[in-house]
Parts: C-alpha cells; sequence; structure tokens
C-alpha cells in the first residue's frame, strides 16, 4: 500500500515507542505525506497495524487539523486566524488569498497548484499576521507581501 520507506518508517515508529497506539500521529503523517492526503484506506491500514479500531483513528484524526481527508494544492496554506494574527490583520490577508487565488477556505485551485484553510494557531504572535505554506512561515504579512509570495509561487510552478 505504501514505499518500501514509508513501510519501513512504520516499522520503526511501532517499535519505539512503549505502546504501539503512541506512533499513530507520526505514522499518519508519513501517509500524509506520501499520499498528500489521509485516505479512508490509510484509516484502515494504520488501524490494524496499531491493533485499534478504524473509528479511534478517525476520530482522533477529526482532532488534527494538520491531518487532511481530501488532497491538498501543491502549495497548501495555512492561514492563521488566532487572536494576535486577527487583531494584526490576519482577515484582509484571508481575504487576498481567496482573491488572488479564486478559492475559498478548503478548496483548490483547478490546476492542483494551491489549497489554502484557516488555521487556529501558528504559535508565531510575535510576528503576526503568520500563514505557514508546505511548513514554511511568512511573517508579518499585509497584502501587498502577500500577493508578491503567491505570484512568486505561481511562477514557480
Amino acid at each position: 500500500m505504501f514505499s518500501k520507506e514509508t513501510e519501513d518508517k512504520f516499522k520503526y515508529l511501532a517499535s519505539i515507542y512503549p505502546r504501539k497506539r503512541s506512533a499513530l500521529i507520526p505514522m499518519l503523517l508519513a501517509a500524509q505525506k506520501e499520499d498528500g492526503y489521509i485516505k479512508a484506506a490509510t484509516i484502515e491500514y494504520v488501524a490494524r497495524y496499531l491493533d485499534l479500531n478504524a473509528s479511534e483513528v478517525d476520530s482522533i484524526m477529526s482532532f488534527y487539523t494538520l491531518l487532511r481527508r481530501q488532497p491538498a494544492g501543491k502549495y497548501h496554506i495555512m492561514i492563521c486566524t488566532n487572536l494576535s494574527c486577527l487583531l494584526q490583520g490576519s482577515d484582509e490577508i484571508e481575504a487576498c488569498v481567496k482573491r488572488k487565488l479564486g478559492i475559498g477556505l478548503g478548496e483548490m485551485t483547478s490546476d492542483g497548484l494551491f489549497s489554502a484553510i484557516e488555521f487556529e494557531c501558528l504559535a508565531s504572535c510575535t510576528t503576526a499576521p503568520v500563514m505557514q505554506i508546505n511548513g514554511e512561515f511568512y511573517e508579518n504579512l499585509d497584502v501587498h507581501k502577500t500577493e508578491q509570495i503567491l505570484d512568486e509561487l505561481r511562477k514557480q510552478g
């Protein structure tokens, strides 16, 4: 179901914790890295691997916003909307991203290049407003800076 590299990672993760179930989140993140999102079959597979019920895995997944059930764009944008970011203009950043990409939050551009979601807290309050794209932080944003970032990513394709 997964590449040898991911299967080896699963085996390693299941072996380093005192309880196998503790490997759940790292395993789901590894699966998501390979597939781009968590498929229903992945939930079943990981549940069996860790001797859990699929419903347990599913309920844990519903808590973690970093785990996706839908494919994401090549550039997955997480816009922080916590209080610090909101007070510094994250609503303007969100509006800019939606306008510039022509999508709503939770959607993906038709070319598969971009997707965007609201994220409760990216833990960078002193550099608000913030967004993260594929793990890279973009801080002290304004609309102009956000447009430049999106334009540069679009050029890179």
